[in-house]
């Protein structure tokens, strides 16, 4: 990565949540049959956005999440380190088996978000948050996201940003990532402090998200180091926690509660939560890749999740876990209700 950008070469990258497995392509040798991205308008594809005419057809999305229980066990264990001093804040995910009636390179076709990639045979990623942009002058900002409610519950606005835990947890993240940008940045301050996104479902439904913007300055040869800045910085702390290393722990050992066994083997988040990008020469986008939905020896499932806090309450998080999963693909009068397995209510 630091050559390329040296070099000035427009690049991708496709980094997984642990900074383990990378994928980094210029631009000019990406083959569009393999990997597909959509980074606010910069893309390998002529149509990325939603903007592909399909013909209309009812959206079908079930899922089947782990029971409660299962997922209790886990949050258990994250709030007990919590509470125990090992965690402020710990990010916890699940694998939710669905059914869809499109494919994978079909989502990315059709769906509506920020940052959008797809692995042929892999994974497909439509994602609204922004991990950090960097302009060509140098001035880096990061937008994470914290809070998620249904637009439609009364007063939805007013819960989300009048609600404790909402505000901890996501000034905890603030704080994170301020520190984050510290390490590579000058200059850094909070731009904007809980502003709200709302962002469409399959089923005709809206979502409210909080986020913020941290800003820094970076050296003038930022472009120089474009990896050692991104890799300081990871994993993202709005989907992993504080601090973040004792956390990555927790998570480690929470997340063996809530993912499947592949032939014997125990799967992991691996792309799921880490960063995807462009570097375009001059400056950087780059995309947390959330709402994931990755295919495996059994099928389909999407992974999701959400931070855990000393005040949480599980049956919430289970909850809003499960109202994560979602496509934001929207047709008037073609969307069927999607279903779950069981109540959300344990």
């Amino acid at each position: 990565m630091n050559f390329l950008s040296s070099e000035r070469i427009p690049f991708i990258f496709i980094i997984d949540f642990l900074g383990e497995n990378c994928i980094i392509e210029p631009l000019e040798k990406l083959d569009s049959t393999q990997i597909r991205f959509w980074v606010n308008g910069q893309t390998n594809v002529a149509a990325g956005r939603g903007e592909k005419k399909m013909p209309k057809r009812t959206i079908t999305l079930d899922k089947f999440p782990i029971n409660f229980e299962e997922y209790k066990g886990a949050f258990d264990y994250v709030q007990k380190n919590i509470f125990q001093g090992n965690s402020f804040l710990t990010n916890l995910t699940c694998e939710t088996p669905i059914s869809l009636n499109m494919s994978l390179l079909e989502v990315f076709e059709e769906s509506d978000a920020k940052y959008k990639v797809w692995l042929n045979g892999s994974f497909v990623c439509f994602s609204p948050e922004t991990f950090v942009k960097i302009s060509k002058e140098g001035k880096i900002s990061s937008f994470p996201m914290k809070g998620t409610i249904d637009a439609s519950l009364p007063d939805a606005q007013k819960q989300i940003m009048s609600d404790t835990k909402e505000l901890y947890e996501h000034t905890t993240i603030v704080d994170l990532i301020r520190n984050d940008l510290s390490k590579v940045a000058d200059k850094v301050w909070v731009e904007k402090f809980r502003y709200l996104d709302k962002i469409e479902t399959q089923d005709g439904g809206e979502l409210l998200q909080v986020s913020s913007q941290i800003s820094g300055l970076l050296p003038a040869n930022w472009k120089d180091h474009v990896g050692e800045i991104l890799f300081a910085m990871l994993p993202a702390g709005s989907i992993s926690g504080a601090p973040k290393q004792k956390t990555i722990e927790i998570i480690e050992e929470a997340e063996k509660e809530t993912y499947q066994t592949y032939d014997g083997v125990l799967a992991t988040r691996d792309f799921y939560t880490g960063i995807c990008g462009v570097f375009d020469g001059s400056s950087l986008d780059s995309g947390v890749m959330i709402r994931f939905i990755e295919q495996t020896p059994q099928g389909l499932v999407f992974k999701s999740g959400g931070g855990i806090t000393s005040n949480s309450i599980a049956a919430k998080e289970y909850e809003e876990m499960i109202q994560k999963i979602y496509v934001p693909i929207v047709r008037d009068h073609q969307i069927r209700k999607p279903t779950t397995s069981q109540s959300l209510v344990p």
